[in-house]
């Protein structure tokens, strides 16, 4: 491939890779927050059991047990989100992954590309050092006989 086009790859991989890189830092952020919705519940959820052990009467203690129901399906769903947010980050984790590494792919045909014309220029500057110093020894040595 030719060295602009295989820049143009790389910038258009390493643009992927950004997006990617946010696509992930959302759904991290997406996981973290139904983390803390479901710290939330729970902490809801012990209030309501130790109102329940200050209650009066029975219609109260009732309505406390509803209310504790109520806030352990709530747990139970923010648990499955938080399973599904937990999937959902390790996919974009794998798809970030593998973007980097298409991307560090490119690179490295990028880096072989320019070390190849560095040893082709050594080369040639070399060649030309040669024929610099045999010229020069073929001038001495013919101006002596």
């Amino acid at each position: 491939m030719k060295k602009k086009s295989l820049e143009i790859l790389h910038r258009y991989r390493a643009h992927l890779l950004e997006r990617e890189q946010i696509i992930l830092q959302d759904k991290i952020a997406e996981e973290n927050a139904q983390k803390a919705r479901l710290l939330q519940l729970q902490a809801r959820v012990k209030e309501t059991h130790e109102a329940k052990l200050k209650a009066r009467s029975i219609e109260e203690l009732r309505e406390l047990d509803e209310s504790a129901a109520y806030l352990h399906n709530r747990m139970t769903l923010a648990r499955r989100a938080i399973a599904l947010c937990t999937k959902m980050r390790e996919e974009a984790t794998q798809r970030t992954l593998e973007t980097k590494q298409s991307r560090d792919q490119v690179e490295q045909l990028i880096e072989h590309a320019a070390l190849l014309r560095a040893r082709e220029q050594d080369h040639a500057e070399r060649r030309q050092i040669d024929e610099l110093v045999t010229a020069r020894y073929a001038m001495t040595s013919g101006g002596d006989i």
